[in-house]
């Protein structure tokens, strides 16, 4: 369902004329948007209220397309991860004092929230629910390096495949910080029109293949970004 309704607002977006708002509606906008957000695309429109308009919609619907490939990687890093952390400290390695010694605070404070959410909840606490409550900061900074002697010296290629021989624990990190924060700034509603987005897609899309070639060839054809991409006012 959720494909087939942005396939329809693409289309839309794609084929119907972009009608000029009135002075009472772009009033209107500004007063729920606020004139310090819409700045931004004043300022990248050439102060043409109309396009940034245009501009700012634009912004939310390429935002939109990133969520499915964005999606598509995150839960494939978590599950590759997690593969990982089962190889080295077993099943529920969420509760294995050797991984807890090892993490640093941030990531234990990720994790005690998760446990206290579960707990809340009144359900009880199993890897599939603490895999799934992690954020995608989380597992990116799992790829950090003070894990490698640890965890990736042994555990890299085998917990992630396909990934290239000939790279390593530093090179995944880095892709995959790049697009948590992507990520992070289209799930806090950011602009991001100013960003090289197709080399955003790129990434994107390069990561998922080394999670799982599999996956990307299945995604891939559902992705639309590059169809947005040309159709930026």
């Amino acid at each position: 369902m959720t494909n087939l309704g942005s396939h329809i607002r693409y289309s839309d977006m794609a084929n119907e004329p972009q009608h000029n708002l009135t002075d009472d509606e772009l009033r209107a906008l500004y007063a729920v948007i606020s004139k310090e957000r819409m700045g931004t695309y004043l300022f990248a429109s050439g102060h043409d209220e109309q396009r940034a308009a245009r501009l700012y919609i634009w912004n939310a619907l390429v935002g939109e397309a990133f969520h499915v490939p964005i999606q598509a990687v995150e839960v494939g890093l978590r599950n590759r991860i997690n593969h990982a952390l089962a190889a080295k400290y077993g099943g529920e390695w969420w509760n294995s004092q050797p991984f807890l010694d090892l993490i640093d605070g941030d990531r234990l404070d990720d994790l005690n929230l998760v446990r206290s959410r579960i707990k809340r909840r009144k359900q009880t606490l199993g890897t599939g629910q603490i895999v799934a409550g992690l954020s995608f900061g989380f597992w990116v900074g799992m790829l950090a390096k003070r894990y490698n002697p640890e965890l990736w010296s042994a555990h890299l290629h085998s917990s992630f495949p396909h990934f290239p021989e000939d790279r390593g624990r530093k090179s995944l990190a880095m892709e995959a910080g790049q697009i948590v924060t992507l990520r992070n700034r289209i799930w806090h509603h950011e602009p991001i029109f100013k960003r090289n987005l197709m080399d955003d897609y790129s990434r994107v899309m390069q990561l998922l293949e080394w999670l799982c070639p599999v996956k990307h060839s299945w995604i891939k054809p559902h992705c639309k970004v590059p169809q947005i991409m040309r159709q930026k006012p």
